[in-house]
């Protein structure tokens, strides 16, 4: 009985490792004229703008834009500078987990969630 799991216990994993690797985005890095429909503003202009916690700290800065192809942004790198919670680490966070309004961008997400991103490697 026991060698008979041993052949189902592998196929999980295998399905399990299978749906980890589908998961992850191959991102590309956008043009500097792409446009971001949500801020009004292209790729260029994102690029360096300061990154605020709900609270109005500083927490970082958009390091890139980045989507699936090179004119369609999909989500922001940040580079955290290991403030307020959120660790030293540069990650991409979808688009729609930011706010922008009076010249300031917020980052809705706690540093909880953000521990569970993607980090950027580039």
């Amino acid at each position: 009985m026991r060698y008979r799991t041993f052949p189902l216990g592998l196929a999980l994993g295998s399905l399990i490792a299978c749906g980890a690797a589908v998961a992850q985005t191959a991102w590309v890095e956008v043009n500097d004229n792409a446009h971001i429909a949500a801020f009004g503003a292209i790729a260029d202009q994102v690029e360096d703008w300061d990154v605020y916690d709900a609270s109005g700290a500083e927490i970082g800065e958009v390091e890139e834009v980045v989507g699936p192809d090179a004119q369609t942004a999909a989500a922001l790198v940040v580079d955290f500078d290991d403030k307020a919670g959120y660790a030293d680490r540069d990650v991409v966070i979808p688009l729609d987990q930011f706010t922008r309004e009076n010249n300031r961008l917020t980052l809705n997400a706690s540093p909880e969630a953000v521990s569970a991103m993607e980090t950027w490697n580039d």
